[in-house]
């Protein structure tokens, strides 16, 4: 029966193993898509212009919450807002300060 040391050199060989595998798939991809590039003409140049105009998406701010349902207060009115409204209540009770 092996030692629990015996078993996590084991462990840690593996994951080396593992770590050098991953490495030499990304080495791969890496050259197949620079091969790509060079027989399209295309260069970093031309994919980082291509991504600089997309703007980076602003986390929606959440203005009202009731347990674990939240509304950001634009948009259509969740069902959990309607319920409590349809019961004579004020969603600006569910208000986040």
């Amino acid at each position: 029966m092996q030692t629990i040391a015996e078993l996590q050199a084991q462990v840690a060989a593996i994951q080396k193993q593992i770590n050098e595998q991953k490495a030499a798939s990304k080495r791969e991809v890496i050259a197949d898509i620079i091969s790509r590039m060079n027989e399209s003409g295309i260069s970093i140049n031309d994919i980082q212009r291509k991504i600089a105009p997309v703007k980076a998406k602003r986390p929606k701010i959440i203005k009202y919450r009731l347990e674990d349902k939240t509304w950001s207060g634009k948009g259509k009115k969740p069902k959990w807002v309607k319920d409590i409204e349809e019961r004579g209540g004020s969603v600006d009770d569910y208000r986040i300060a």
